[in-house]
Order: C-alpha cells, then sequence, then structure tokens
C-alpha cells in the first residue's frame, strides 16, 4: 500500500502528456480519430466547431479529464452536461463515441477519451483550414463531472471583457490566451438566445447594443426575431463559418461580433490591440492560436492516480483494479478504484 501511495503521489506531481504517446501502445490512434472526424465532417460541416467547443468545456471543468463526455458521475452529483452552457447545445458526442468504438476494437482499454476528444479538436481546426500540429497525449480520464463547477468555472457569452479575464486567469491562462482562444467563435454558429438581448434590451436598457454594427444588428433582427425560436442558428464569424482564419477578428473590429463576450474585446484596451494584430496577421493568429489551443490542452491533466482509461466515454469504470500501461508497454502500477 505504501507503494501505490507512493507511485500515485508520483504521478500526480508528474503529470503531463506527450507527443506521440500511444505509437507503441496503438500506433494506429491518431489516424484512427482522424479517420472518424473526417467521416463525421463529410456530412456535416458544423462537426468541427461542435468538437472543438466541447474540448475547451470539458478543459475549463477540472482540466481536460473527459469529464464533459460522463452521462453519470461516480459521485452521483448532477453531470457537466446538464450545466446551462451545455444543455442543448453541446454536441458532437456520437463522434467521439465513434471513435472510441474503433480504438477498443483495435487497442482495447489503452486510449483515453480525453486524448480522442483532445485529437478530434486538433482534427477539427486542422480539417478547416488551420496548419497540422502535433497534439501531445497521455491524458487520463476522470470520473467525476459536476453541473455545479460547470457553470462556476464556464465564461458566459454574456460576460464583459473584465469577468472573461478573470474567468481565464483562474485556469492559469493569460490575457493573451483569452483573445487567441477566443479565435475558435472563427468556426460554428451560436443560437439566439445567446445574443439576442443584443438586438432589442442589451443590460435592460430598452435599445440594442451600441456597439453592433447597424447593418448586421438588422441581418440578425430578421435571423432571430423577437418571436424566433431561441436554438435557431446564426454564424458566429459572418461570411467565414467553417474557415478557420484571422476573419473572426475582422468582423469584431468593424462592430460585427455576434456575442457579446466577442464584442467586448474590442472594448478593453489590454484585449483591443491584441484583437487588431490578428485582424491584419493571418499567420499571427494561427499561431497564437495553436500555442493556446495546446496549453490549454495541459489543463490539470489526470493520471493513473487520479484517473482511468474509460471503456466506454458515457460511463465510468466498474470499480476493479485498473492495470495502468506505460508508453514502451510496461505494467506501471495497480489501483482500486
Amino acid at each position: 500500500m505504501l507503494v501505490v501511495s507512493l507511485l500515485a503521489i508520483l504521478c500526480l506531481a508528474d503529470a503531463r502528456t506527450e507527443e506521440f504517446f500511444y505509437n507503441r501502445t496503438c500506433p494506429n490512434a491518431e489516424t484512427i480519430v482522424r479517420d472518424v472526424v473526417t467521416s463525421h465532417f463529410r456530412n456535416n460541416r458544423t462537426i468541427p466547431a461542435a468538437l472543438l467547443r466541447l474540448f475547451f468545456h470539458d478543459c475549463f471543468v477540472e482540466g481536460c479529464d473527459g469529464s464533459l463526455l460522463l452521462d453519470a458521475s461516480a459521485d452521483g452529483a448532477v453531470i457537466e452536461k446538464q450545466a446551462l452552457p451545455n444543455i442543448n447545445s453541446a454536441r458532437g458526442f456520437e463522434v467521439i463515441d465513434d471513435a472510441k468504438a474503433r480504438l477498443e476494437s483495435t487497442c482495447p482499454g489503452v486510449v483515453s477519451c480525453a486524448d480522442i476528444l483532445a485529437l478530434a479538436a486538433r482534427d477539427s481546426v486542422v480539417l478547416t483550414g488551420a496548419p497540422f500540429f502535433v497534439m501531445p497525449t497521455g491524458r487520463f480520464d476522470g470520473r467525476i463531472s459536476n453541473r455545479t463547477l460547470a457553470e462556476a468555472a464556464l465564461p458566459s457569452p454574456f460576460d464583459s471583457a473584465t469577468r472573461l479575464k478573470d474567468s481565464f486567469s483562474r485556469q492559469n491562462l493569460t490575457v493573451q490566451d483569452l483573445v487567441h482562444l477566443s479565435g475558435a467563435h472563427t468556426i460554428g454558429q451560436s443560437q439566439c438566445q445567446f445574443f439576442s438581448p443584443r438586438l432589442y434590451n442589451f443590460s435592460n436598457t430598452g435599445v440594442p447594443d451600441p456597439t453592433l454594427n447597424a447593418t448586421y444588428r438588422a441581418e440578425l433582427q430578421q435571423a432571430c426575431p423577437r418571436n424566433a425560436n431561441a436554438t435557431n442558428r446564426v454564424a458566429l464569424d459572418r461570411g467565414s463559418e467553417f474557415v478557420v482564419d484571422n476573419s473572426y477578428y475582422r468582423n469584431l473590429v468593424a462592430g460585427r461580433g455576434l456575442l457579446r463576450s466577442d464584442q467586448e474585446l474590442t472594448l478593453d484596451s489590454e484585449t483591443e490591440s491584441i484583437v487588431r494584430s490578428f485582424a491584419g496577421d493571418e499567420n499571427r493568429f494561427q499561431l497564437r492560436f495553436r500555442r493556446s489551443l495546446l496549453k490549454m490542452g495541459e489543463l490539470r491533466i489526470k493520471t493513473s492516480a487520479n484517473g482511468e482509461i474509460r471503456r466506454n466515454c458515457r460511463r465510468v469504470n466498474p470499480r476493479s483494479t485498473i492495470i495502468v500501461t506505460t508508453t514502451n508497454g510496461d505494467d506501471a502500477a495497480a489501483s482500486t478504484i
């Protein structure tokens, strides 16, 4: 028991990922995930944005541990899928399920759901125009999913720049990371309910948001009239919703940010200068976005001491003794969970 405890402490202190972690234990892992994501993308061009959002929402709640994928928590808590930022809007879970099923048939019990989600997010941005980059792997899956934690940790589309900066700071992410990662809104859509107050009753003033471009506001009011279905969708990046590029920042500079949290980045002196630099430099955006995405992917990594390799991404493993395998195929430790 002492040896196992010491191993657990060492694992927690040395939590990190590695490039090509599965090269020995499941050499086709990344190819399998990429093939599954590509297949779904061919049938639904909005899937990359959905997967990127899942990765973001997973990492901000207790780290990148696949907890958002769970349909039930080991401690009986109400799960993250039921949190306000996720319910009826988080999607793409079927892609992760498909990738996991293929991996389990090829390399059973080896590839974590947390890593599948991270790889799927990487593949999503590459499929939509970003240069290829290596996503380190080696994450373990968490056993706890908690709605309360999600609602406390996830930024809101109604947040001010000050609140956004505070939210990112609590994740040990910088103001620069905030602006870089907001560029994820270069792809995807948002539901009317997340921005309609800007069109009709901004901050309970009874009038539209004055920072919203008038022509763009009229377009949005047509797409989301007062009596519209709250779940109707509009492109986050006007004119470029399927391509990872710097159009999102150019739209912000022109007053065409869809969400309040987007447009707020131009109203804060610290974030506004970064927005303008990206609006004028596509390559700079791609580089910084990639760096911050990789940094976010390292948030509070689980190890064999406090995680597992789920056999089904929607359920924690039955309580049993789990053998943890290292990259060279040796058994590292056994623990009862």
